[in-house]
């Protein structure tokens, strides 16, 4: 699984740097976001930086409930001429918490690589929604923690799940 992460991490990289290299035309755009998800490092805000109009690179900050989330990546635009552009997703930061219902002492944030697709749906005004389906690779403490805390007579109802969403809106500066 590492192996995969660090081969689509860098076909992403040396995509993004080759269309940067090619471009005929930079694109400089420079997004900021408020939003709900991993890639806004939980509720709270993104910027998204274009040097090409399909290569982006952006940092997410905010609170997941537990502490202070962030995270960095990057994101490669499939149509980004179009109104509607799926994107490819690769960042490493905030993945999971746990809060521990009558113990602090199970509570944690999970860092690791998130790899996913989401959709920017530009408005009128040059805004846009965007829409992510997210799969995170959760480090190992995390979930020997996560363990521990179901094994602890700790009342969880489910299993984390495989798959995070995230929303957001992006306003063109």
């Amino acid at each position: 699984m590492k192996k995969l992460m660090k081969r689509l991490c860098i076909v992403l990289f040396l995509s993004g740097s080759i269309n940067y290299t090619y471009a005929q035309t930079a694109s400089k755009d420079v997004y900021l976001g408020l939003g709900i998800g991993f890639d806004y490092g939980g509720i709270g805000g993104k910027i998204e930086y274009l040097p090409t109009k399909n290569f982006g690179l952006f940092g997410g900050l905010g609170h997941n409930l537990l502490s202070v989330g962030w995270n960095t990546g990057v994101t490669y635009k499939m149509l980004p001429d179009k109104k509607a552009s799926p994107n490819l997703i690769v960042f490493y930061g905030y993945n999971a918490t746990f809060t521990g219902i009558d113990s602090e002492k199970y509570n944690m944030t999970s860092y690791g690589f998130t790899f996913g697709i989401n959709v920017d749906a530009k408005t009128k005004s040059g805004n846009k929604w965007s829409l992510g389906l997210f799969f995170p690779i959760r480090s190992s403490k995390f979930k020997r923690n996560y363990d521990a805390a179901k094994n602890d007579s700790y009342w969880i109802n489910d299993n984390l799940l495989p798959v995070s969403f995230s929303v957001g809106y992006n306003f063109k500066l």
